[in-house]
Order: structure tokens, then C-alpha cells, then sequence
């Protein structure tokens, strides 16, 4: 619900209850009354201290030492913003402490309250009843896609007896949907309390996958996730960050309101193969031995001998299995888009795919400050025509190196992930991990096909820490024109030097980034831009690792007249000339024509024109993206019915091309922007990238290798 809206309705229930006069609904639209809220109107901290069922529940959040910012978190309750609270009963607490050995819950350590308090609140997202119900579909399971205050993600389960929900197979809720005035409060059955083991602890407890877990463990890969939880070091409080909490952008049309991220936290993926998948064919892996065999097939080395180092990196075995590993988690849903259904990708045409920097670090020259990291690709299924294939793929599920694309001659249906089942705790306090049903590889085949194709991803891609610290933004609420609200879902972001590593802010600038709004001409919603109180800002930051070969490197942007000038340099190289991103097609003169132009040409002339452009430097944005915003778009409605049209319909979501040239896979590439002319805080954005083989954009024509999509 808008906060405005929230506001209001807040208002009313106060100055009519003595009325009788008000009964208000849910915050999500299209609410069936069985799910309408109970008004209380009271703040949550409120109903939590005058609640008999949940005396015990409040006293452990007022005992907990505090939120991540120093205010306690029984305090925090009574401030206005959105909430979501499941309160476990007074019933539950007696049960946890009984289990546990505490007497009462003043026995209970304040350390382990404030972890107790955490576990059970949402800070910045209101979710309902019917919000679980659209999460879940027709799923068995589904994470609350928002990470509690203890940083973590809530699974969901549908309870068909009681038609209830079951939060992290634990607490069912038996009171659901009281609303309060800054959030709402679903009351559960018992307390919820996540492991605090890491991601190889959880994997060494599943006897499904045995021999996966102690591959992680020779290669020394589970004692480095072990160790890695978070940086110590990040000092939201610093005395240098005191200027950017708070600070206000000027973007374009907005005063946009930032902060810095509050944590500097680490996590990671593991994609685990089970036991019995090993051992059947094609893989026939029992042992170590035969597992380093299987991957010696794949990456070359010597034979296998028991003393020899796996924790080696180019070791063949500690390839393998780091190639299962990505250094950073996030919900199921999350690791491709879930706005793909919202924002912009048409789902008729294009599954939504990310390629990402996974731990297995390629054989090298040695001397690169950033050593390249193997790429995977991971696809979730949407398509209609991909869903249809055979063997069919599962609709909204992901896949590893899967090739999807309609000029593919051999189909690969890639490595399935399997979303988390009931009986076993995949989340883990550092990340997750999920079943797979094969070996996902960057052998010489998967270089061949899986990377055979446009690789466009978002920028967001290149920064695990975005990601780990839950900094990524899935919301498609917040439409208002300026973004000056702190507490608005769609936070925004200053990114200081020293917090994303690889990352480096070499000026007065700022590497900002501007969560998801559905009004934004951005790929995923979200974008990145670089602004400055001196008129002069310099990034530099790296490129995902591809196969060696020659290749176009793509900028997609959004033209607009709030925009810059910049030179982009290639590991430190300047290629091109300056490029300017205030004019759109139109008035850059490269040559663009709109959609209805072209197909009232004929094909030849159609080609000609597109080449023209392209030889200018240009390309149309893609068909497969789409603006969803309600209107003010000359072309209207594409042909599905989406408002803001395509991005290929539009003179100012263009593609640009910053280089043309070889791209060595022995080493990672470093792409540096910096400043030509950015007078009056004018703001360079970075969207998103693509990465081009010769075999596909090298191709004219009828037939072409690459489409528009």
C-alpha cells in the first residue's frame, strides 16, 4: 500500500471509530473479504504490549538490544513505516522456553532475544495473507520475498487442514491479517528459530548429497564459507559517511533520498548434485577419485592422487565444484528477476536470465588485480515456448546452462534447481544451497553453445554485494514522482568506495543506485548511476569473464536531457569518443527510425537502415523489455497489451556500443567510465550490458544471428 494512501486511511479510522463508521481493508488490491484486516488502530509496538496472548513475545522484543542502527527495536515499533510481525503466542514462547531450559524469558540471554525479535519482524514490506497466497500460486513452497530483520528469508508453506500457512516449517499462523497503523500482525504457533550454521554445516547434515559436501570440504571451499559472515570493518556510523545519510539526488525529473547500506554482509550459493544422481550415469561418481576424474575429463591435470591439493584452484575437482558455488545468496525467485512478470521482460518471448561470476577462478596470467571468474547462466522459465520443449521445463523454475534461444541447433535443457522441500533447512546464515539434478561445467561444449549467444545482463550482476546485503529492490509500488521518503520500498543507495569489491570511486563522485520503480525506462526496474557535487566522477569496476573471442560490448541506457558525457576506457584503454547520453535517437542523428517506419519498408531497405545504425555505433533497444508505466508514450500499447511499449519502440532506450574488439578469457576485463562534461549534477546511468560474439552480431541480413529481443 502507498504510504499516503496508509496515511490516510490511518487518519480516518481515528477521526470516525467513535462513529462506527469505518471498516477498512487489506493493502493489497483485490483483497476477497475473508482476508480483509482487523483495524486495531494502534502502532504495532501498541498492540504487541496490550495484547494478553502476547505478553511474553513483547518482553523478549523489549529486551532486545536493538535494531542495526541503535534504536530499540520495541521503539522502532511505534514509529510510523511498514511492518510485518508474526507474533508467536504466549503458548509458543512457554514451549520454546521449556525446550530450550529457560525458566521465563527473562532468563533468556539479550543477545539471543534481539536474534528472537529480528526473526519474526519484516522491516520495510506489509504482507497479508493474500500476499502468501500470489507468492505461493500453485507452488508447494515459496520465500517471503523480503528478508526478515535477522537478514534472513521466511519459507512458506500452504497448511491444507487448518487452510493456514506454515513460516519456515515451524509456526503456523493461527491469527492471521491485524492490521495496525504502521503494519500489520499474524500471530503463530510457535517461535521461530533459524539455524546458525553455515552453508557447509546444512550440507553436511543432508545425507542426499554426502559426496558434494565433502568435495566442498578437500577443496577448502566449505572452511571459506565457514569463516566469511561479515565484514567487521563496515562502520555504518563512520564520521566520512555522515554526509550521505539522507543525501538527495537530483535525477532527471527527482529529488531522489539515499543512504548507505547498513551491513557489509557475506553469503553464499551452493548448487549441491545428490548422491544417487552422481552415481548413475553419464556421471558414475562413487568416490573422490572418480569425482576428480569425472572433472580431470573436463578441465585436463595429472592423475589422481589422494595427497594431492584440491584446495589448489586450478586443481580439476576444486573447478568443479567451486563452478557450484556463487558468492552470494538470495531467495529462489530472486536469483533471475521477479520482475520479470512486472517490469520488463515479455514472457512470451524471453525467459529471464542473469549470467553470474561463480568461484571457480579460470587459469590465469597472474598479474590481474582481479583474477576472471568462470560465468554461468541461470534461466528462469517463463517463455510459453520453452515450457513446451522436450523435456518440458517447469514454469517459473530455474535452470544452469540451459540453451533457450531459437538459433540453438543442438537444445540443452540445462541442470534443473530444485526449489527447497519440507523436512531439510537449506537456508543457512550465510546463504543457501539447492539440489540440482546434474553437473553444470565451463568445459569446452557449454563455452561452444551456452555462450554462443547475446549475453546481456544487469549491472547489478557484477556486484555480489548488492545482492548478499539484500540492497537489490523487487518492488513495483512506489510511483510517485519523488523519492524523498526514507521510508519508501524503493530505497536508493550510495555505494562508498571500499564496499563492493572491485569497485573503485576514483573522484568526488557517487556510484548511486536506484531501487526498482515501475515507471522507469530500466532493465529489471533498477539502475545505477554516477553523480557528482563537483562535476566530475570516475568509476571503475569488472566485466563477467566469457570465452575467448572477438566481441561488441553494449551499454543500454535511458537518453534524457539530466544526462552526461563520458568516455569509456577498456581495461584502461580509451575506446570511441565521448559518448553523450542527453539525446535520444533522434537528435544523436546515428540513424534511428521508429518501429512503424521500418516495417513499412521493404526488407532490404529495412536491413540497410538497421545496419546504418549500427555502423554508427547504435542499436534499438530490445523487443523483449517493456516500460510499464501507465502512459505518456507516443506508440502506446505493444502487442501485449503492456502501456509504456517496448524498449525497442523508443528513440531514448538505446543501445550503445562502447568497443569492438578481442576479449581474452585468461583475464578479467576492467571497464572504467569517467566524466567528459557533467555540469548542474548531471547524472551518467548504467543499466545494464551486453556481451556479443562475432558468430552473432557479425551476421546481416534475413536469417541473422541475433534478433531484436
Amino acid at each position: 500500500m502507498k504510504h499516503i494512501v496508509k496515511n490516510i486511511y490511518a487518519w480516518l479510522a481515528i477521526s470516525m471509530a467513535g462513529l462506527g463508521l469505518v471498516t477498512l481493508s487489506s493493502c493489497t488490491d483485490d483483497m476477497a473479504p475473508e482476508n480483509y484486516y482487523t483495524w486495531n488502530g494502534k502502532m504495532m509496538s501498541d498492540y504487541l504490549n496490550t495484547d494478553d496472548n502476547l505478553s511474553e513475545f513483547a518482553t523478549i522484543v523489549s529486551r532486545a538490544s536493538g535494531s542495526s542502527r541503535g534504536v530499540n527495536i520495541m521503539d522502532l515499533l511505534g514509529t510510523y513505516g511498514d511492518y510485518t510481525c508474526f507474533a508467536p503466542s504466549n503458548k509458543a514462547v512457554d514451549d520454546y522456553l521449556q525446550e530450550n531450559g529457560y525458566a521465563t524469558v527473562n532468563d533468556i540471554p539479550v543477545d539471543i532475544c534481539d536474534t528472537i525479535a529480528r526473526t519474526h519482524l519484516i522491516n520495510g514490506r506489509i504482507f497479508s495473507t493474500a500476499d502468501f497466497a500470489e507468492l505461493l500460486g500453485e507452488k508447494i513452497s515459496a520465500d517471503v520475498n523480503k528478508v526478515n530483520m535477522n537478514g534472513r528469508y521466511l519459507s512458506l508453506e500452504y497448511v491444507d487442514e487448518v487452510a493456514s500457512y506454515k513460516l519456515s516449517g515451524t509456526g503456523i499462523i493461527i491469527h492471521p491479517n491485524d492490521s495496525v497503523d504502521n503494519g500489520i500482525v499474524h500471530i503463530v504457533n510457535a517461535v521461530l528459530s533459524p539455524s546458525n550454521a553455515t552453508v557447509p554445516d546444512l550440507l553436511a547434515d543432508d545425507d542426499r548429497v554426502s559426496l558434494f559436501s565433502e568435495a566442498l570440504v578437500v577443496t577448502g571451499l566449505a572452511d571459506y564459507m565457514a569463516n566469511k559472515i561479515k565484514d567487521d570493518t563496515w562502520n555504518y556510523y563512520a564520521e566520512e559517511y555522515e554526509p550521505l545519510h539522507g543525501k538527495v539526488i537530483y535525477s532527471g525529473s527527482q529529488n531522489d533520498w539515499c543512504d548507505i547500506p547498513e551491513e557489509r554482509k557475506f553469503k553464499f550459493t551452493v548448487f549441491a548434485c545428490p548422491d544417487d544422481i552422481l552415481a548413475a550415469d553419464p556421471y558414475n561418481i562413487t568416490d573422490l577419485e572418480s569425482f576428480y576424474n569425472y572433472a580431470r575429463n573436463i578441465y585436463g591435470g595429472p592423475a589422481f592422487d589422494e595427497n594431492m591439493d584440491f584446495t589448489d584452484k586450478g586443481n580439476a575437482l576444486h573447478r568443479l565444484v567451486a563452478y557450484h558455488c556463487l558468492p552470494f545468496a538470495q531467495s529462489y525467485d530472486h536469483y533471475t528477476t521477479i520482475c520479470g512478470t512486472r517490469y520488463n521482460e515479455t514472457k512470451a518471448f524471453v525467459n529471464p536470465t542473469e549470467w553470474y561470476s561463480t568461484m571457480d577462478t579460470i587459469p590465469y596470467n597472474g598479474v590481474d588485480e582481479m583474477p576472471p571468474l568462470a560465468t554461468i547462466k541461470m534461466t528462469r522459465i517463463k517463455s510459453a515456448r520453452e515450457i513446451r520443449m522436450y523435456p518440458p521445463a517447469i514454469e517459473e523454475d530455474l535452470y544452469l546452462n540451459r540453451s533457450d534461444n531459437n538459433r540453438s541447433t543442438v537444445h540443452n535443457p540445462g541442470i534443473h534447481v530444485q526449489r527447497p522441500t519440507s523436512g531439510y533447512v537449506q537456508e543457512a546464515r550465510n546463504g543457501a544451497y539447492f539440489l540440482i539434478d546434474g553437473l553444470a561445467d565451463y568445459g569446452e561444449d557449454t563455452q561452444n553453445e551456452i555462450f554462443n549467444t547475446r549475453i546481456r545482463f544487469d549491472l547489478i550482476d557484477c556486484f555480489p554485494e548488492m545482492i548478499s546485503n539484500d540492497l537489490r529492490n523487487y518492488e513495483e509500488t512506489h510511483t510517485t514522482t519523488s523519492s524523498e521518503d526514507p521510508t519508501s520500498p524503493a530505497r536508493n543507495y550510495i555505494l562508498p568506495q571500499g564496499y563492493i569489491d572491485g569497485v573503485k570511486v576514483n573522484s568526488d563522485g557517487y556510484f548511486m543506485y536506484q531501487g526498482a520503480r515501475n515507471y522507469y525506462w530500466s532493465y529489471e526496474g533498477d539502475e545505477f548511476n554516477l553523480a557528482s557535487d563537483v562535476n566530475h566522477y570516475d568509476l571503475e569496476y569488472y566485466l563477467p569473464s566469457v570465452p575467448s573471442g572477438t566481441y561488441q560490448i553494449r551499454l543500454g541506457l535511458c537518453a534524457m536531457a539530466s544526462r552526461g558525457i563520458c568516455q569509456f576506457y577498456l581495461d584502461d584503454v580509451p575506446y570511441g569518443i565521448p559518448f553523450d547520453e542527453r539525446n535520444n535517437g533522434l537528435a544523436q542523428r546515428i540513424g534511428w527510425i521508429s518501429p512503424s517506419e521500418l516495417e513499412a519498408m521493404s526488407q532490404e531497405d529495412r536491413e540497410a537502415a538497421k545496419k546504418n545504425m549500427h555502423n554508427n555505433g547504435w542499436y534499438h533497444g530490445p523487443k523483449g523489455i517493456f516500460n510499464a508505466s501507465p502512459g505518456g508514450y507516443k506508440d502506446g500499447r505493444d502487442a501485449l497489451g503492456h502501456s509504456g511499449g517496448t524498449f525497442y519502440e523508443h528513440d531514448n532506450t538505446l543501445r550503445y556500443i562502447l568497443y569492438t574488439g578481442p576479449l581474452n578469457e585468461n583475464k578479467r576485463h576492467k571497464v572504467r567510465i569517467k566524466s567528459i562534461w557533467a555540469v548542474g549534477t548531471a547524472l551518467i546511468m548504467f543499466d545494464y550490458m551486453e556481451l556479443v560474439p562475432k558468430s552473432v552480431y557479425g551476421v546481416e541480413g534475413e536469417g541473422k544471428a541475433e534478433d531484436e529481443y
